[in-house]
């Protein structure tokens, strides 16, 4: 019996590097690098890990205005088998990004003939800044919204080709998770229902009765979060303010720099792949903008089929318009580049489908080698900086902090899996791992007040804060103090743990913190 996976093509006869498998194979790779280096140099959490490491120890509704929740489930369920340490965000990373380059490679199944431009394009995100360099430090509700976009729009033409009950209920599915994801993934939704309206073909599914379908499962997904929100008297103006707020104190200036970084940013968020394309496809700058002119023209598609090159063009075009109107009617302006998935995700498979119809026979390994090259270079470019990180000169060091010889320290002082609250995010969220029984409560953003246990009654607490963050630090902690009726006993003590930078042969640093136990009403009872 066959074993053949593919059609052989004559530019597919070695099938297996170009299927499926060898995305997902990939994948798994690239992230067992990549997470095999992390742990060679640090155990800590650093970025948005920390945070989100502490908000993950409850299995809420909510747990922030600014994010929904979805990452916080995931992490949560993932933490179940693999306990709060860096191991089970690196499963989370890595897993997303493979799952992201598998709904490319299905979304590419339909954009290209030649499968080597399908693999091409499963990959193209590895040739993003924002996803090849910036998701291995950062960057974690934003990785489930990339994956969430991937998938949607895959289940997108899996409705528009297939058309059956289940095919609306699959997209309401994703898109119901997508909306937990990152508030921008709205923008993307609309950006995709209003662009698709524009094809006959396309527009027939959105006003199919089934269409009911999907907005049911995808509000029935979303509105508990949403309750939420209302329960709770949060102000999602407030956060697009603080996420996107103008960057001038007058309107005028505001809306004038949102313009001006609506015309470069996506172009940031793009690179290294534009430059890349620029340089071995000399006439593809003409060429886009031959078919962006002719894209925006009507033109009779009465009986056409859907035409998903089509629709990405669209959708780009429609993603600078919706910075453009944002910065007009809001004054929107902090446009960075790292916001800029909902808008322009999809871009490089419109611009590699472009640059493929002309392209010589051998130009997609050229492109191949490229990718290789650029993936292959980020492993000692990013060693680098994970020593520079962890050396005598490092910046914020947060790698580097010894979390370990703190937790030593508070355990030699009685504190075990009682209360701990903390001012410093990074603190309580690396904190967590060495001290898994503890509850810990996060004095500023993310503030959390995690439900008591009943032994957190009885339990020693402790306060821990840095020198450099003692402002308004017992106003802040008086709450938490109260919910399990403590006080605090004698003076705060001064710790400071010991630690050696990586490559150094001087004498070990040292790390300061402040410390303040505190006292149960029921443990003094005792």
């Amino acid at each position: 019996m066959p074993v053949q996976v593919c059609i052989a093509r004559p530019e597919e006869r070695l099938c297996p590097p170009w299927c499926l498998s060898a995305v997902v194979l990939f994948g798994a790779l690239y992230g067992l690098v990549h997470t095999a280096l992390r742990l060679a140099y640090s155990d800590n959490l650093s970025l948005d890990a920390a945070p989100a490491n502490i908000l993950g120890q409850t299995l809420a509704l909510g747990y922030q205005e600014r994010q929904p929740p979805v990452y916080e489930w995931l992490l949560w369920s993932v933490q179940q088998a693999t306990g709060p340490g860096l191991a089970g965000f690196l499963i989370i990373k890595y897993g997303l990004l493979t799952a992201t380059f598998v709904f490319f490679y299905l979304i590419a199944r339909r954009l290209f003939d030649d499968r080597r431009w399908v693999v091409l394009a499963s990959l193209s995100p590895l040739l993003l800044y924002q996803i090849g360099w910036n998701i291995h430090e950062g960057v974690t509700h934003s990785l489930v919204m990339t994956c969430a976009i991937a998938a949607s729009f895959w289940a997108f033409m899996r409705l528009v080709e297939r058309g059956r009950l289940g095919d609306y209920v699959l997209f309401g599915l994703v898109a119901g998770l997508g909306l937990l994801t990152k508030y921008g993934f709205v923008a993307y939704l609309i950006i995709l229902c209003v662009c698709a309206l524009l094809q006959p073909a396309l527009r027939a599914r959105l006003f199919d009765m089934r269409m009911l379908a999907s907005v049911g499962v995808a509000a029935a997904i979303a509105a508990p979060f949403g309750y939420w929100l209302v329960a709770n008297h949060h102000n999602l103006v407030q956060v697009f303010d603080s996420t996107v707020a103008p960057m001038a104190s007058d309107r005028l200036t505001a809306t004038m720099t949102g313009i001006v970084t609506a015309s470069y940013a996506p172009f940031g968020f793009l690179f290294p792949l534009d430059a890349i394309l620029l340089v071995m496809f000399p006439a593809l700058l003409p060429e886009v903008w031959s078919r962006i002119t002719r894209g925006v023209q009507p033109r009779n598609l009465a009986h056409a089929g859907a035409d998903w090159p089509l629709l990405l063009l669209h959708m780009t075009v429609a993603g600078f318009a919706f910075l453009f109107l944002g910065a007009v009617l809001t004054g929107a302006s902090n446009y960075l580049e790292r916001y800029m998935h909902p808008f322009f995700l999809l871009t490089p498979l419109w611009l590699l489908w472009v640059a493929a119809q002309d392209a010589p026979a051998r130009r997609p390994a050229v492109m191949g080698a490229v990718l290789l090259a650029v993936t292959l270079a980020v492993v000692p470019i990013r060693a680098v900086y994970l020593a520079k990180a962890m050396g005598p000169n490092c910046h914020h060091c947060r790698l580097a902090v010894p979390y370990e010889g703190l937790a030593k320290e508070l355990k030699a002082r009685g504190f075990g899996g009682g209360t701990l609250i903390v001012m410093d995010r990074n603190d309580g969220g690396n904190l967590r791992p060495l001290l898994p029984e503890a509850r810990i409560v996060s004095l500023r953003r993310p503030y959390h007040l995690p439900p008591v246990r009943p032994q957190d009654l009885a339990a020693p607490a402790v306060v821990v804060w840095r020198p450099s963050h003692a402002e308004d630090l017992w106003s802040l902690a008086a709450p938490a103090i109260r919910q399990i009726n403590g006080k605090v006993v004698g003076k705060p003590k001064t710790l400071h743990v010991p630690w050696t930078t990586l490559g150094s042969a001087s004498q070990p640093k040292a790390w300061e913190w402040r410390i303040a136990l505190v006292q149960p009403s029921a443990a003094s009872r005792r």
